[in-house]
C-alpha cells in the first residue's frame, strides 16, 4: 500500500521486479490509451484472450497474426488502459 493509502501491485519476473502503482495526480479514464501499451507474452495466446472475453473485458482487437512474429490480442482496463498479450511463435 502507497503513502497515500492506494494499494499497488507488485510482481517477481525472475531477478526483475515490476511495481504498478497509482499516481495522486491522476485521475479517471485515460484520455489516450494507445499511447503506453503494457505487452504480456503468454503461451496461448488465443485461449488467453477467450478467458478474458468471458470475463467481461473489453475486446480492442481480437487475436491477430503478425507474419514472421506471432500473436497479439489487445483489450482494455477499467481506466481505460490498452494493454495486449502476446505470443510469439519460433521462426
Amino acid at each position: 500500500m502507497g503513502e497515500d493509502g492506494q494499494t499497488g501491485y507488485s510482481f517477481s519476473l525472475g531477478n526483475t521486479e515490476l511495481y504498478i502503482n497509482p499516481h495522486s495526480e491522476i485521475k479517471g479514464k485515460n484520455s489516450n490509451p494507445p499511447r503506453i501499451m503494457l505487452n504480456i507474452e503468454v503461451d496461448d495466446c488465443e485461449a488467453e484472450a477467450k478467458r478474458l472475453k468471458e470475463a467481461g473485458v473489453k475486446v480492442i482487437q481480437d487475436t491477430y497474426h503478425v507474419q514472421g512474429y506471432g500473436l497479439i490480442a489487445t483489450f482494455a482496463d477499467p481506466d481505460g488502459n490498452y494493454f495486449q498479450f502476446v505470443q510469439v511463435r519460433a521462426s
